[in-house]
């Protein structure tokens, strides 16, 4: 990396140039040499420099961001004109905004032969200046992980220090493991206990309410406002507790910048210490719950049953591309409802119509109707688990719902991680997983890439991040209940009439896990088929299964604690469509009935079999 300071620069060069950088880095003056340390100076003050190129025009800033690089501050004109040549109208539009950059004093010609040539002139930025604006950058980089986990904040107060002074690979690498040593014993679970045990007994409530209401990130102001206390701390006492007992830290966390409303005087509990505390009081207080809600494989059903019905029937699209009124009410009426209301039959179908045409498996045709693709064939055929997994891709980068997309994507990404690790079957907090997927996405949030991603929303000027942490984590609530619980990967526990608990059902269990269901458990469904040709389906731990397998061939009439299906010559068609043959559902039904199978029942099926359009 090449680096030449201010001084080696301006080494030689006529007294105008001189005076010229002084005027715009310090004060004009008829002796050179003194202000010249002026301007070095200058150079180093993080803010003036800011300043300074912020008033650049963008074209120069894109420019001058080249000699930033990793690759050196030293650029001949040539490998400029190949790098980012494309940008500038010619070579002389180039060198004229060189020149530009020159008469604001952040360029300077470089006459050393090792970079420059008689047909390739070269341009240099002091070093002064390029290492500030680096570590500036560098700073704001690593600004969440050095304030939102313990490893950052030890790394960034204690080593990194430590680190850069050490000359030798050996001295490098004791600092490393004294670091890791270090970091280990603070975050053991009976070290953190003792140091929250031993905080001061105000500091202890707002640390508790930071920790259980705001999932280990408040405001300072939220707090005061939440929290009555006879003799509340300041924000410093309340930030040098936090630091010291190595909880937490208070900070301005600067997140316009990356799409996220600022936080400013922020209450920060490290994340290692929030993901134990959380999970600990999840552990010794289970959330009461009044009513239990699954929703099974009914939205994989539900997506079978659009595509039959496009098979079936003429259903027709608008101009601007949207089902029919008549034809969205006809369809929307023949779909399983999801319990509690979190999604409404129309607003399933419009989600399933979304995700059909944007996964092609459903294709407009003449006369502005719609039908299934190959790929909407094959969907039907395939098993649940690749059914649910294809719903649940698409799911993952769904843009319909509230949140900014940009975040919540990958934040689904880190929740269903977190899913995965869960214990199926056990409540929790409904507030759990939202507060701890937003806490470990923050932490290893790639700040230079967001930062450019919202770049261009900032540069028209009216853009303004909408969304606070604490709604990041009520609108990851809310995918979970719109996406997820339709899915059938959670399921829900209400008290009150509000969702107060969560846990990871035995199809979540199976599919995250790619395990088999009895793992889980070790029941199966039983059925009872009367005479009149309904089918009572007794759950057991392969309920999914089942259910999406008899969807297939039956209708579905209620969804309880005992499923009830109802079979007639139409639904046998349906499924001998679908690939079954009248054998297998014979089969299925006799294999997991509780009591024999009617005569007359077996007689019609193997007769709508043999002749299924009759």
């Amino acid at each position: 990396m090449s680096r030449l300071s201010l001084r080696v620069l301006l080494r030689g060069c006529s007294a105008d140039v001189l005076q010229e950088c002084l005027h715009s880095w310090g004060s004009p003056s008829q002796t050179v040499k003194p202000q010249l340390g002026q301007a070095s100076s200058a150079m180093e003050d993080e803010a003036k420099v800011l300043q300074r190129i912020g008033m650049l025009p963008r074209k120069l800033q894109d420019l001058l961001e080249t000699f930033f690089a990793d690759d050196g501050s030293v650029r001949t004109v040539q490998d400029l004109f190949t790098d980012i040549g494309k940008n500038f109208k010619s070579r002389f539009d180039l060198e004229a905004s060189l020149a530009a950059l020159h008469r604001e004093a952040f360029l300077w010609p470089v006459k050393d032969k090792r970079w420059a040539h008689f047909d390739s002139p070269a341009w240099g930025a002091p070093s002064e200046l390029v290492e500030c604006v680096r570590q500036y950058r560098e700073r704001r980089e690593r600004q969440l992980p050095d304030t939102l986990t313990l490893q950052g904040f030890l790394e960034a107060r204690f080593f990194k220090k430590n680190k850069d002074a050490s000359s030798t690979n050996k001295a490098k690498e004791k600092a490393a493991d004294h670091a890791r040593k270090i970091y280990k014993l603070y975050t053991l679970e009976s070290a953190m206990d003792q140091r929250l045990n031993k905080l001061p007994e105000h500091v202890r409530t707002l640390v508790d309410t930071t920790l259980h209401t705001h999932g280990g990130i408040a405001s300072w102001t939220e707090l005061t406002q939440e929290v009555e206390l006879k003799s509340p701390p300041d924000l410093d006492f309340l930030g040098k507790s936090l630091e010291e007992s190595m909880l937490g830290t208070t900070a301005n966390l600067d997140l316009a910048r990356v799409g996220i409303q600022p936080y400013e005087q922020g209450v920060i509990v490290f994340h290692e210490v929030a993901l134990w505390a959380i999970r600990k009081r999840g552990e010794e207080h289970r959330p009461s719950v009044e009513q239990e809600l699954g929703a099974s494989s009914d939205l994989a059903s539900n997506t079978c049953r659009f595509l039959r019905e496009l098979q079936q029937s003429k259903v027709l699209f608008t101009a601007e591309g949207e089902l029919f009124k008549a034809s969205a009410k006809r369809i929307a009426g023949t779909l399983l409802p999801i319990p509690g209301g979190f999604l409404p039959s129309d607003a399933m179908l419009q989600t399933i119509f979304r995700f059909c045409l944007q996964r092609r498996l459903i294709d407009r045709r003449g006369e502005r109707s719609l039908r299934p693709t190959k790929a909407g064939g094959q969907f039907e055929r395939a098993s649940l688990s690749d059914q649910i997994k294809l719903l649940l891709s698409h799911f993952v980068e769904d843009r319909t719902l509230p949140g900014e997309p940009y975040h919540h994507t990958r934040m689904r990404r880190v929740l269903l991680r977190l899913l995965r690790r869960a214990e199926p079957l056990l409540w929790q907090d409904a507030s759990v997983l939202p507060f701890l997927a937003r806490n470990a996405y923050l932490s290893q949030l790639d700040t230079r890439a967001a930062e450019e991603f919202f770049a261009a929303r900032f540069q028209g000027g009216a853009y303004t991040p909408s969304e606070s942490l604490q709604q990041m984590c009520w609108n990851l609530l809310i995918w979970i209940k719109k996406r997820l619980f339709p899915l059938g990967l959670v399921e829900i526990g209400l008290h009150g009439g509000r969702v107060s608990a969560l846990r990871l059902s035995r199809l979540g269990a199976e599919l995250l896990d790619a395990e088999p269901a009895g793992k889980v458990g070790g029941t199966r469904c039983s059925v009872i088929v009367q005479p009149d040709f309904e089918i009572l389906v007794f759950p057991g731990d392969d309920v999914h299964e089942v259910l999406h397998l008899f969807d297939r061939f039956a209708r579905r009439i209620k969804s309880d604690h005992v499923f009830q299906f109802r079979i007639d010559r139409e639904s046998i068609n349906t499924g001998l469509d679908d690939g079954l043959s009248g054998a297998q559902i014979v089969q299925e039904l006799t294999d997991r009935a509780r009591v024999p199978i009617p005569q007359n029942v077996v007689y019609s099926l193997e007769d709508w079999a043999q002749n299924p359009r009759s």
